[in-house]
């Protein structure tokens, strides 16, 4: 996960893929889900206020030799079709719902020039990615930067209709029906379902939920933990009034690939997975730095319940919360089934929206503009993930707020690393680094530990 700032793309000839269409839309009435809600309002506002704000993700990954433009053009004519995504969406200041035929939208290239200078190039398609992620309509920006040894791909989405496991579709698909179209081969891709499915049956879900609902107990446990509400970070962050503040972004490389399954062994000896371990490790660290030997952590988690949803293109991700304690003598292995256990928990009201969950235990209601939260993906089974670096894919992400503290913790085939996102103030940029570099200490140390006998 690359900040767009931080990117470093080099120069060729840009073409971009500009998406047509003769039809006129036409409304929908599919509500939007909680999220896309929260977060399509969220950005309206930012923009009114003249907040720095990026609400969309990308993508970039390179294509052996100059690409061929009959063949992107052909690639993204089929995805476009094929994704409700790309041709449903929700006006960003009244959430009014709008399709177009999926048949009627054309897919054209259109040459935008040649770039020499990387800087140039850079804040070109910045400038490009903030204005079509951010316009209404499908928020998307597809183009490629030709060279005559490798070409890169670039694709941007407002965040949404899109989340971390709808850019790895994307990923593998664009590539898939690229070299099929190059090489004049057939690709059979089964019709994907929509989005907007998965939202109405959301918002039903949602309606029938009640503050004494046995699903919200675990929201309600959390909530009434130190006196409720949300959990402070383990160190100051300089904004104790809880602001929206420009954010800073940090990456940490975690662990090379063999420590990471080293790791991930130590913690199945223990009674969890790759992931109680983490969160295992970021209880220690707090409780060195706090004293305090509760863990609470709103974390990601899928809603791709069935194998159906697998292809579905949209965000369908919610927040979740984790909670446990550390055991009376904490350790990394003492507290790895504690953490297990918890995820698990956490993981079983995947389908509890956070903001209704918000809505029906808060008196005020309402979740933060951007919730803090920990999230662990194991990235390995993406789709087309073991190519990801022989392409030099990078997830991009803009300058964008920050309350508090955002953590994404991602294991590739080849490394595990850690992205954050903070406050950009001076406490958080001093803080914020010295736990997470215990919190990699402690998971580095389990993984260079003495191995058992065989």
């Amino acid at each position: 996960m690359t900040q767009i700032l931080d990117w470093r793309p080099e120069p060729g000839e840009v073409v971009e893929f500009e998406l047509t269409t003769d039809r006129t839309p036409v409304p929908h009435d599919v509500p939007a889900s909680h999220f896309q809600q929260a977060h399509l309002l969220s950005a309206a506002a930012n923009r009114a206020a003249g907040r720095r704000q990026s609400p969309w993700v990308a993508m970039a990954f390179d294509l052996a030799g100059r690409a061929d433009l009959d063949a992107l053009t052909d690639a993204w004519q089929g995805l476009v079709q094929r994704h409700e995504a790309f041709h449903t969406w929700y006006e960003p200041e009244n959430l009014a719902g709008f399709r177009l035929p999926p048949e009627s939208l054309t897919v054209l290239p259109m040459r935008v020039g040649d770039f020499t200078n990387t800087d140039d190039l850079r804040t070109y398609l910045h400038r490009r990615i903030d204005e079509q992620t951010t316009a209404g309509r499908p928020g998307v920006l597809a183009g490629v930067i030709r060279r005559d040894t490798a070409s890169t791909v670039y694709f941007a989405v407002d965040h949404a209709y899109t989340d971390g496991h709808s850019l790895a579709l994307l990923f593998d698909e664009i590539r898939a029906r690229y070299h099929a179209a190059y090489c004049d081969a057939s690709l059979d891709l089964a019709p994907a379902l929509g989005y907007l499915d998965h939202n109405r049956r959301e918002r039903e879900r949602s309606a029938s939920l009640t503050a004494a609902a046995p699903e919200l107990a675990a929201w309600s446990e959390f909530l009434a933990v130190e006196d409720g509400g949300f959990p402070d970070f383990p160190v100051g962050l300089g904004n104790d009034a809880g602001e929206l503040l420009a954010a800073t972004r940090l990456h940490y490389p975690v662990l090379t690939g063999a420590e990471a399954r080293a790791f991930r062994a130590f913690c199945a000896r223990h009674g969890g997975g790759f992931g109680a371990g983490a969160f295992a490790a970021l209880a220690l660290a707090q409780r060195e730095f706090t004293g305090n030997d509760v863990y609470r952590v709103l974390t990601a988690v899928s809603t791709r319940a069935y194998p159906r949803l697998l292809q579905v293109h949209g965000w369908l991700v919610n927040l979740v919360p984790l909670l446990f304690r550390l055991p009376a003598s904490p350790t990394l292995a003492g507290a790895i089934a504690a953490a297990q256990e918890g995820f698990q928990q956490a993981r079983a009201g995947y389908d509890v929206p956070l903001h209704r969950a918000l809505e029906l235990l808060l008196e005020d209601g309402d979740a933060p503009a951007i919730p803090p939260m920990a999230s662990y993906v194991d990235g390995r089974a993406a789709p087309g993930s073991c190519d990801y670096l022989r392409t030099d894919a990078t997830v991009l992400t803009g300058p964008d707020n920050a309350s508090g503290v955002s953590l994404w913790l991602n294991w590739f085939p080849d490394r595990a690393d850690l992205v954050v996102s903070m406050p950009d103030t001076p406490e958080a940029v001093t803080g914020v680094p010295k736990y997470l570099e215990r919190v990699r200490e402690i998971m580095l140390s389990a993984a260079s530990g003495p191995r058992p006998a065989p």
